[in-house]
């Protein structure tokens, strides 16, 4: 079976995996506003790092949700695990109690997941979120309604399940679990711009992973394939970065 176009990248060094990139991941942290005494949860690509990331940046404590010990970050260190940790579990039943957290973050996670799963995750951040609890969505989005000459041709470089919504499609999940007060903006792809790819990765990566690419005629044939579909339809394709609040019970 191929590798997904995410782990196709990781193969050449690529180690920024969320479609946004950083910008999208410090711009959705800036949203979220999360501060000082707060406790937040973390999922997606890279949660550990991101999590103590957001710890080391904001001074929260948070948790982030893993698929496996060895993406557990914090766990040798004691004084970063008073900030930050990690606990193994699946995004639709998310092993955390009910209230615990003021914010949540979820990132490249539910376009990776059927629609009934991305449902499911939702309605377990709202449980686990505090009244009034924020959350922010990094996700793949369609920037207008695709094409069926697109969605095939997304299919066909992904090589892997993956489920864009356009912002209203993400929007109208957000509503469907319950939370409230959306507000959204898009962004740009990070994963095949020259300028992305050196904001995530610094230059001399950035060099290396062009490398690795052409050293293997079917690594370059893979590569500039996804790079023509993301590159030349740019209009479709992009991330949103959305924050909405969980109800508060009525008074």
């Amino acid at each position: 079976m191929a590798e997904s176009l995410p782990n196709f990248l990781a193969s050449l060094g690529k180690t920024e995996l969320k479609p946004g990139g950083v910008y999208a991941t410090t711009t959705l942290v800036n949203k979220l506003g999360i501060k000082t005494g707060e406790h937040a949860l973390v999922i997606g690509a890279a949660a550990a790092n991101t999590a103590l990331y957001v710890s080391m940046t904001t001074r929260a404590t948070t948790e982030a949700l893993v698929s496996d010990e060895r993406e557990k970050v914090t766990e040798s260190d004691p004084a970063l695990r008073k900030r930050s940790t990690a606990r193994i579990g699946k995004p639709s039943q998310l092993p955390f109690p009910d209230a615990r957290f003021d914010a949540a973050m979820l990132e490249s996670t539910l376009c990776n997941l059927p629609a009934e799963q991305a449902a499911a995750c939702l309605r377990e951040v709202a449980r686990t979120l505090k009244p009034g609890g924020r959350i922010g969505l990094h996700e793949l989005c369609w920037r207008q309604p695709p094409t069926p000459e697109r969605e095939q041709a997304l299919h066909s470089v992904w090589q892997g399940f993956v489920r864009p919504q356009v912002v209203r499609g993400w929007w109208d999940e957000l509503e469907a679990a319950g939370f409230t007060g959306i507000e959204s903006d898009t962004a740009a792809m990070t994963w095949f711009s020259r300028k992305g790819l050196e904001n995530d990765e610094g230059h001399e990566t950035t060099v290396n992973i062009f490398h690795t690419a052409l050293e293997e005629d079917a690594r370059l044939a893979r590569y500039t394939a996804a790079y023509r579909e993301f590159v030349q339809n740019r209009r479709y394709y992009g991330v949103i970065l959305a924050t909405a609040r969980k109800s508060e019970p009525a008074a």
